[in-house]
């Protein structure tokens, strides 16, 4: 579906900083900013439940959102708005804020949209392994045109064949920015087991150390 809004229920804030925010996530809401060119920057919340029920995260970043502000504190009543970032905690798998900035549907706007694969390959009947390398585009459309999703066919793919940017079907109204010539999904030859040479050294222990992984936590928003 393309240009499709979701309304948002969300609520305005006064309350920022690290603490407010912290109180909001026990609350079961995400504190978000609202921005954008001739738009006064306010805060607001989202409930988290009623946003995972609204958006799934394969259209974040290319779905309108209508957001219906609760408790007054924006200049628009319903501004229009996309999302920019998300900051989530890779611990706990939830978010911890959002950004929203706001549209003009009368001036065209840069996004990532998804790319999905239809059909069936040739490649992969044969045994080869659909390797699927590039999952969203940058394209340039008017709000109203933002597409869903853009397809790629891979009916005429074989073992060893790719499809690229350049190859993507795409809607009237919609331009690609993203390189022509980058691979989105490849069909690769399959994958033979080597069979593995018994050690020289019978019973010979072989161990392993692995360095903990690390992951830094971005500084939430308030």
């Amino acid at each position: 579906m393309r240009g499709q809004q979701i309304e948002l229920s969300v609520k305005a804030r006064v309350d920022v900083g690290k603490t407010a925010a912290r109180r909001l996530r026990g609350q079961g809401r995400i504190p978000a900013v609202v921005y954008g060119r001739g738009t006064e920057s306010f805060s607001v919340s989202v409930d988290a439940v009623e946003f995972a029920r609204a958006l799934p995260e394969t259209g974040w970043y290319s779905t309108l959102l209508r957001l219906k502000v609760e408790d007054g504190g924006a200049a628009e009543p319903n501004p229009t708005v996309m999302i920019m970032e998300v900051q989530r905690d890779p611990v706990r798998d939830r978010l911890l804020s959002m950004d929203f900035h706001s549209v003009s549907m009368q001036e065209k706007l840069h996004t990532q949209v998804p790319v999905i694969h239809v059909k069936q390959s040739p490649g992969v009947r044969l045994g080869g392994i659909l390797e699927h390398i590039m999952h969203e585009v940058l394209v340039e459309c008017m709000p109203s045109d933002i597409p869903g999703h853009l397809e790629a066919d891979i009916s005429g793919l074989g073992i060893g064949d790719a499809l690229r940017v350049r190859d993507l079907a795409v809607p009237e109204g919609v331009r690609i920015l993203s390189p022509a010539d980058e691979t989105v999904i490849v069909v690769i030859p399959p994958v033979k087991m080597e069979e593995v040479a018994p050690s020289a050294e019978v019973g010979a222990v072989v161990e392993e150390k692995q360095e903990p992984e690390l992951v830094r936590e971005r500084e939430p928003k308030g």
